[in-house]
């Protein structure tokens, strides 16, 4: 499972990127922003380039992997099918 590293939201506040910007420039959708908040990592890679550029980041900086055992289990399941 990917997660965030960092809180999202707290980091773009420190560069000034605020909710009343985004509306304003549209850097984010409002969905993205709110998948930000809730910690959901299910974003684009547009979005996470422009997270990487604009935080001045590198993927690793801002995601990590954590294995779950479902991560195990689909990976045991397409294994077998190949085998």
């Amino acid at each position: 499972m990917i997660v965030y590293k960092i809180d999202v939201i707290d980091e773009l506040k420190k560069i000034g990127v605020t909710y009343a910007s985004v509306r304003k420039t549209k850097v984010f959708s409002q969905s993205t922003l709110k998948k930000f908040k809730e910690k959901d990592t299910n974003i684009s890679m547009d979005n996470i380039n422009k997270l990487c550029c604009l935080l001045e980041l590198q993927p690793r900086d801002i995601f990590k992997y954590i294995e779950t055992q479902e991560d195990m289990k689909i990976f045991e399941e397409n294994i077998s099918k190949k085998g």
